[in-house]
């Protein structure tokens, strides 16, 4: 991974806000669970992991996927997440000093 120069290190806004998204230990917890799929996860499936309660999940992944940390699609009448591109940025930003 190529390092940022020092000096332009700034973080965007849509960054601080996926830092946001991010500094809450339940969302934290689905996007660790995304993270280890290793792929696209359905929505029951992460509820199943996670046990926690289907509204309490659903606002959790809106707010990721609204951080852009993940990405919703739907087949049929599931709802399938994956780790969103927005991750990419977010840790060459935190490893750029590094």
């Amino acid at each position: 991974m190529r390092r940022l120069p020092l000096a332009t290190l700034a973080a965007a806004p849509e960054q601080v806000e996926a830092l946001k998204a991010l500094a809450h230990r339940g969302r934290l917890e689905v996007f660790f669970t995304l993270v280890k799929a290793r792929g696209e996860m359905a929505a029951g499936k992460v509820q199943e992991a996670l046990g926690v309660p289907a509204p309490t999940l659903s606002h959790h992944l809106d707010q990721l996927r609204r951080a852009g940390l993940v990405r919703a699609r739907r087949h049929e009448r599931f709802v399938y997440y994956s780790v969103g591109p927005m991750v990419t940025d977010l840790v060459r930003l935190l490893t750029a000093c590094c």
